[in-house]
This record gives C-alpha cells, structure tokens and sequence, in this order.
C-alpha cells in the first residue's frame, strides 16, 4: 500500500493505493438537493385554466395559486410604477411531491357581461389603465408559512438551494414564488346573469352595507331649558 501525499490549489487530497485501486476520501458531505417548486397552466373553457407542478417541500405545504394580470395607468408618466389586479387564487397542498389548481379568470357583470375582477371596477375606482397581453400564473408559499415548510434551510447555505424561488418582501419577509406568463385575452361576450346578485356584489353583502333611514317621530319632542328631577344635583349645580 503506497500512501500519496497531493497539494492541489490549497486543498489537501488523501489517495491511498492498493494495486490497481484507489479510494479517495471525501472532503465534505455532498450537497443538499436544491428546493424545486414548478408551474404549468393549461386553459380549459373560456377564462379557466388548471395549474399544476411539483415540489420537494414536504407533503401538507400550503401553497397558493394566483392569477395576475399587469395594468399600466394611462396616460403613462417616467418613472410610474404598474400595478395589477389579482383575477383569481386558489390556496392549494403538496400532495406526494405535486399540487394542482383550477383557476377562473371570469366574472359575470349585472348585465350578463364577462369580465375581469379590475374591469368590474373601472367606475368605482376611476381607474384608467392599459392592461398587458399576458396574465401572470403564479403558485406562492406565503412567508408565514415558509418557516414551518422549509425548517433549518433558510441558513445561508439553504439560501443557495432556494437561489431559484427565493424572494423577499419589502420588510425583509422570504417567502417563495414561481410564475409563467401566458398569452391570454381579455373576456368577450355575455351570459344570462345570476338572479342573486347579493352574491355577486360587495362580497355577497350587496347593499346592506348602507344606513336605512329612520321613520319619522310621530310626535314632536320639546328640550327643557332646565333639568328636571329629584336627583341630587351633580357637582357642576352646586358650583353655580
């Protein structure tokens, strides 16, 4: 047995020699598997779409599927940031390695009308924005549910197995997010309108939100000028 003594570039390699075979010791355990979280989105009918993909999280993460579409304020200013309006989320679980998602990006207005969550919106808010061509398929882990799916990963080593789907909120928050942008066109054409509409409208409270106005008094009450009672007087009389 021959026992070779190697100096590569600072690192220090053991080779031991038996005849015609070598062993060579490690100098670290391997590498963790990197954390994968993937998105594919498949378009059914008119406005839905179903999602899909696979993850090494462990089983019973909870994730959300979300549907996003970009609008940019019109007339467009430098240096104006765009913002978008969520079309539809499902909260999903990883279920042996894989979840899926059935999103609807339709809405039916009061006149039968299909349209989009932001276009429903347009009087109400006053908004005036250009829409992108693409709606934005996502599939998210929330932060407050990062810690408990990924455990010990967020050292800084686990940071490097997340490099892919780690983002951070703006107070500093990891959670981790996925997207794939697909072509899709804005609603067209009408249906038969729900006869409910509270379930439509205000969160399903429709109007109820608004103050009843009161029946009138039928009798007219008069304010005395002075208070009335046997009661002791209260401290304010007595200073009088």
């Amino acid at each position: 047995m021959i026992l070779l003594r190697l100096k590569i570039t600072g690192l220090l390699v053991l080779t031991l020699c038996a005849g015609c075979q070598a062993a060579r010791l490690p100098l670290s355990p391997p590498s963790p598997e990197a954390t994968t979280l993937t998105i594919e989105a498949t378009a059914l009918a008119a406005g839905e779409f179903a999602l899909e993909g696979t993850t090494n999280l462990p089983d019973n993460t909870r994730l959300t599927a979300i549907a996003l579409r970009h609008l940019v304020p019109q007339p467009a200013t430098a240096g104006e940031q765009p913002f978008y309006s969520v079309l539809d989320y499902q909260p999903v679980t990883v279920v042996n390695g894989a979840w899926s998602a059935q999103l609807n990006l339709w809405r039916v207005a009061a006149d039968g009308r299909y349209q989009e969550a932001w276009q429903a919106q347009l009087d109400t808010l006053e908004l005036v924005a250009q829409p992108s061509a693409t709606v934005q398929f996502a599939v998210t882990v929330a932060p407050h549910h990062v810690g408990a799916a990924l455990s010990n990963r967020l050292t800084q080593a686990g940071r490097q197995r997340l490099a892919g789907v780690l983002r951070v909120t703006a107070d500093g928050e990891p959670f981790l997010w996925v997207d794939r942008a697909i072509a899709v066109e804005l609603p067209s054409g009408q249906t038969t309108p729900a006869v409910d509409l509270l379930a439509r409208t205000n969160g399903g409270w429709g109007d109820r939100h608004l103050l009843v106005p009161e029946p009138p008094l039928p009798y007219t009450l008069t304010p005395l000028n002075e208070r009335q009672t046997n009661a002791p007087p209260t401290p304010g009389e007595l200073l009088r």
